[in-house]
C-alpha cells in the first residue's frame, strides 16, 4: 500500500501547494485529496516538510534531466554572460513552481537530514556547468566561488518570490555580484587570501 500511496501523496501535495501555497495546505488536506486519513500519510514517515523536500528533489531532478537542453540555449562569449544565460534558464523553471521553491529555504531546517544531503548533491550537479566555465577561464577557488554563486542565485530568486519579478529581473538583481565572483581577482579577508 505505501509504495503506491507515496506517489499519490506527492502528486496531490504538489498540486495543492501550487494552487494554494505551502502554508495554506495541511496534511489533512493532502490526505483528503488522495481519499485517505492523515494517519495513513504519517505512516509513510512523511511530515509536511518532508513532503516539501521530496517535491524539491523531484524539481531538481527534472532540472538536471533538462541540463543538455538548457545549456544548448545558453549564449555568451564571456563567463559572466554564460552564467547569466544559464541562471536565466534556471530562474524560468523555478518561477513556474514558485509556491514550492520559495518556501524551501524557510522550511528546509525542518525536514529529515537525509534529504539535505540529497539536495546538496543535486545543487552540485546544477553547478557543474558553472564550475567548468570557471575552470576554462582559469579561475582559482572554484569551490568557494561556487558556493558564493549559488547563494547569490537565491538572492536573485528572492526578486521573483517577494516582488513577483521575472527571470530577467532576477538576473539584473545579481549580475553585479556575479561579475565580482567571476572576475579573475582573488578575494581577500583580514586574515589573508581566499583563493
Amino acid at each position: 500500500m505505501s509504495k503506491s500511496l507515496k506517489p499519490l501523496v506527492l502528486e496531490a501535495a504538489k498540486a495543492l501547494f501550487l494552487a494554494h501555497g505551502y502554508d495554506a495546505v495541511g496534511i489533512r488536506d493532502i490526505a483528503s485529496a488522495v481519499g485517505r486519513q492523515p494517519i495513513q500519510i504519517y505512516r509513510l514517515n512523511l511530515s509536511k516538510p518532508d513532503i516539501l523536500a521530496e517535491l524539491i528533489i523531484e524539481l531538481n531532478a527534472e532540472e538536471i534531466r533538462q541540463l543538455p537542453e538548457l545549456l544548448a540555449r545558453v549564449r555568451g562569449a564571456s563567463l559572466v554572460e554564460r552564467v547569466c544565460g544559464y541562471f536565466l534558464e534556471l530562474y524560468r523553471l523555478d518561477i513556474q513552481f514558485m509556491p514550492i521553491r520559495s518556501v524551501g529555504a524557510a522550511y528546509g531546517w525542518m525536514w529529515n537530514a537525509d534529504y539535505e544531503q540529497q539536495i546538496i548533491g543535486q545543487v552540485l550537479l546544477l553547478l557543474q556547468p558553472v564550475a567548468g566555465w570557471m575552470a576554462e577561464a582559469g579561475l582559482e577557488g572554484i569551490e568557494a566561488r561556487g558556493y558564493g554563486i549559488w547563494c547569490v542565485y537565491y538572492v536573485g530568486f528572492r526578486r521573483a518570490a517577494i516582488h513577483g519579478g521575472s527571470a530577467e529581473e532576477c538576473i539584473a538583481e545579481i549580475r553585479p555580484t556575479l561579475e565580482v565572483l567571476l572576475s579573475g581577482h582573488r578575494c581577500t579577508t583580514l586574515e589573508g587570501d581566499i583563493q
